[in-house]
């Protein structure tokens, strides 16, 4: 499966060889925690929520449901879209397609930019259970992913499915976002098949 993120290109080294693939805007100095939340019953314009450690929220989709085969929104809290994705674009950002295509639940998917010749960042772990890496140039982990096991009365009534991102220092957190998002959806329409 192929996946395009598409926005003007911003690409920019920053003072680490990590590219900012959308911004410099959205990267920080210091490790960052975030949250991704995926509610079945949403009153704020979303299904999928990205927080920080204090609950403000970061990114957000406009639709209840995410389809690569339709354009997907990624929002900043103020509501300004910070870039889209869909199956297949013809002025792509970066392009991100399934490496080998054997296993759904150990899997490696690899990110192109579009400026580069060759995959710059790989996507490697179990999607199943939220559990995977972001990997830079094949040997930096950028961004790790985790399940947050959260059983609760609230959690099973309202549908919320939680799961942590640590993003590292000097890594683009609206990038990082854009993959998890990608990702999710990837494992949910392998589900559906």
């Amino acid at each position: 499966m192929i996946a395009s993120a598409f926005k003007p290109p911003q690409a920019s080294l920053l003072d680490s060889d990590i590219p900012a693939i959308v911004g410099p805007q959205y990267c920080f100095s210091q490790q960052v925690h975030l949250t991704v939340a995926s509610h079945i019953l949403e009153f704020n314009n979303g299904n999928f929520v990205i927080t920080d450690d204090n609950g403000n929220t970061l990114f957000k989709l406009d639709d209840k449901r995410i389809h690569l085969r339709d354009r997907t929104v990624l929002r900043d809290a103020s509501d300004s879209p910070v870039l889209s994705f869909r199956k297949k674009s013809g002025d792509d950002l970066f392009t991100l397609k399934d490496k080998n295509m054997i296993d759904h639940h150990e899997q490696t998917y690899e990110i192109q930019l579009q400026a580069d010749y060759a995959p710059t960042f790989e996507v490697k772990g179990d999607f199943a259970r939220r559990n995977y890496q972001i990997i830079f140039q094949g040997t930096e982990i950028v961004a790790e992913v985790t399940k947050k096991h959260h059983f609760s009365a609230t959690a099973l009534t309202f549908g919320k499915n939680k799961y942590n991102v640590v993003v590292n220092p000097n890594v683009d957190q609206a990038f990082v976002a854009a993959i998890v998002t990608i990702m999710d959806a990837i494992y949910e329409d392998n589900n559906e098949m």
